[in-house]
Order: C-alpha cells, then sequence, then structure tokens
C-alpha cells in the first residue's frame, strides 16, 4: 500500500519504520523542519527500548541518552523526601537524538517533504478519505492516510470536530541545560524538587554526557503564566525566575543560566480518548490518537507502541476488507491500553496540585 504520514515526529518516523518494514510505501509530510530538529528530552520507557530492539533500531552512540536508575523527590532546599527505583531499562534522551535514529532506521530522509501540513481532508460519501490537501496548496492521494500531527491534530479534528480539546491545568516550561556539573551531580537519576504548598515543582533529568532537561511545572491556575507562547521570551524568563529562581543549586543555576533559545512553553490537553482512533482509511497515531498527561511519562513510549501495533495488524497487500479488520483492531487494543494512563495523569495531578505530602511522592510515571 501507498501510506501518507502526516507529522515527522516519534509517531510518524516510528510509524514509517514499522509500515515500511511490512512492505508498504510511506511519503511522510511535516509542517516544519525547525519543529522537527528541536525539542528537549523525555524518559523513555523500557518496553519502548524493547520494541525499537526487536526492531533493530538500537541507541548507540550519541543517541545512546542516560541510563536511569532512581526518582528522587525533594523539596525546594533539597532535602529528600522519597526515593524509588525507576523501572529497569528506562532511559534519559534527547529528543533530537531518538529522532534522527528512527530517521535513520525508516530511511526517509529523502521522503520527507517539510512545510508540509495536513489543511484538510476530503472524505466520499463511505467516510473514506479520498484527498489531504496541505499547507502548501498540494493535493496528495494515498491508501491509508495517517494523522500523526500531534495533540492538536488536523486528522482527529477532521474525525471529530467539535470533541473537547481542554487546556491542562497544568503546564510546562521544559529547559535544555549545558551543564557538566548538574550532569555529573544527577547521575543516573531523576530528581524532581516539589514547592511545599503543592501545585509547582522543577525536574532534572540526564539526557547525554552533558545536558541536562529541566521542566517547570507549575499550576496556571494560581500561577498565571505570560501571554506570549514564545518562552524565549523576557517574559518567560521572568516568570520561572520568580517562581523558582532562589531554589536550591542546580535549580537556580539552571533557570538563570539556560538560553532562552532552548527553553519551550508547553500546554498539554486534558481530553478524554475519542470513541475510536480511525475511519475507514484514516488512521490515528501518538497525540492525534491520545494526548497524555506529561504526569504518565509514557506519551513517547505509546506513539512507539502505536506505529508497532498498526503495522502488525494491517495486512501486506491493499485488501479493503482486511484494511478495515486491522484498523479496527488497532483502535480497540490501543484505546483499551491507553485508557488507563489517561486515569493514572489525572489522578498524578491532582496530587500534584495538593500541597505536599506522602501522596505527592508518587513515581511520576503511569504503569
Amino acid at each position: 500500500m501507498h501510506i501518507a504520514i502526516f507529522g515527522a515526529g516519534i509517531a510518524g518516523l516510528m510509524s514509517a519504520v514499522t509500515l515500511r518494514m511490512q512492505g508498504h510505501s510511506c511519503a511522510i509530510y511535516e509542517r516544519s523542519r525547525v519543529a522537527h530538529d528541536a525539542g528537549m528530552g523525555f524518559i523513555l520507557m523500557p518496553e519502548a527500548i524493547a520494541c525499537m530492539d526487536r526492531l533493530g533500531i538500537q541507541l548507540n552512540g550519541n543517541c545512546n541518552g542516560v541510563p536511569l536508575d532512581r526518582y528522587i523527590c525533594r523539596n525546594s532546599e533539597g532535602d529528600v523526601l522519597y526515593e524509588e527505583a525507576l523501572p529497569p531499562r528506562s532511559r534519559g534522551i534527547r529528543r533530537r537524538e531518538l529522532i534522527g535514529a528512527l530517521a535513520d532506521a525508516a530511511r526517509v530522509k529523502d521522503a520527507i517533504s517539510f512545510n508540509a501540513e495536513l489543511e484538510w481532508l476530503e472524505f466520499d460519501e463511505r467516510g473514506c478519505v479520498t484527498t489531504a490537501t496541505l499547507s502548501s496548496g498540494e493535493r496528495i492521494t494515498a491508501d491509508l492516510f495517517v494523522a500523526a500531527d500531534g495533540a492538536r491534530s488536523r486528522g482527529r479534528q477532521a474525525l471529530f470536530p467539535n470533541w473537547p480539546l481542554d487546556q491542562a491545568r497544568v503546564a510546562e516550561v521544559v529547559g535544555l541545560s549545558h551543564c557538566s556539573e548538574t550532569t555529573i551531580w544527577a547521575g543516573r537519576n531523576l530528581n524532581k524538587f516539589h514547592a511545599v504548598d503543592g501545585g509547582l515543582a522543577v525536574g532534572v533529568l540526564p539526557v547525554d554526557a552533558d545536558h541536562v532537561v529541566w521542566f517547570m511545572q507549575y499550576d496556571s491556575l494560581r500561577f498565571p503564566p505570560p501571554c506570549s507562547r514564545d518562552a524565549s521570551s523576557p517574559e518567560w524568563r521572568d516568570f520561572v525566575q520568580k517562581l523558582a529562581g532562589e531554589w536550591t543549586s542546580p535549580i537556580a543555576h539552571l533557570l538563570a543560566t539556560t538560553p532562552p533559545r532552548l527553553m519551550h512553553a508547553w500546554h498539554p490537553l486534558d481530553t478524554d480518548l475519542v470513541p475510536y482512533f480511525h475511519q475507514q482509511n484514516l488512521v490515528l497515531v501518538g497525540d492525534a490518537a491520545h494526548p497524555l498527561s506529561p504526569f504518565t511519562s509514557q506519551g513517547v513510549s505509546s506513539a512507539i507502541a502505536d506505529a508497532v501495533a498498526l503495522a502488525d495488524l494491517l495486512p501486506s497487500k491493499k485488501e479493503n476488507v482486511a484494511l478495515l479488520e486491522g484498523l479496527t483492531a488497532y483502535s480497540s487494543q490501543r484505546r483499551r491500553q491507553c485508557a488507563p494512563y489517561l486515569n493514572k495523569g489525572r489522578e498524578l495531578m491532582e496530587k500534584f496540585l495538593a500541597p505536599v505530602n506522602s501522596a505527592s511522592f508518587m513515581l511520576p510515571l503511569a504503569r
């Protein structure tokens, strides 16, 4: 089959890897080269690493990341409140490095069209997509259309135009810092510092030998953010400094020295799962299918699992009945597996908003 994939993030590239291994032809359309290259980092769960191992995608050299041993919960003065082992083979990794590894594995660098955002889809009377129109004005056809275009997916909007997309109460500012001293201090641990009154925390995640990713999670009702969504602006620098600029080392140092161009404001969604992840020859993967709370630490791993399940359940050739059966099975399986993550993310968010207590010490991970 010829497959059009919208989005060259983790979900889109991993879909290209798995679908090409099944013999399908894939073309990828990405809205921005900058968005494709940029990004900070995240925790890669062992299930996702196992999937990549099975497909021969190895995290070696610069793409290796940092093995993670423990989660350490601290107060804003640095005192350890709680420790817990992370699942074996968990890893902190830069987004850029994982994107590069997947692009190499998919052998699609020449097959990615940039500045090619999905604008709208045209359907026939049966609900099948006939053509997709890109931001460039190009109209494309395919046997299967894969929407991997993120939490505010045009593909999902086409299927569910009135589905509520509420912004989550807890938002994040993320920064990438080149700081060997902090990398040595962090070791192989995820550290998270909490404000005693709740609703504010800063995490420190090592992602390679020289870099850490820090992320500030904040209650946007208690701490209204700047109007601008550009975290490189002076307003955002002042915002993070006001909230945690006097916290203990290494937090104060990281917030003060991270270049503005390496900061990103993230406004997650809090939305229920849509009733199904496909209609006829259109299928949703990754955040386009199931935007998950950052508290779950499962967004990337779920996107990888989506791509593997999709390829496993699709027929090798264009057979309409088999295609619909495979997509229906994919939708059912992945909705069932993602629903607990959605519920756990909401539970963890409620605990985060409350003053620090024993319930605050839970591992920030949905399992």
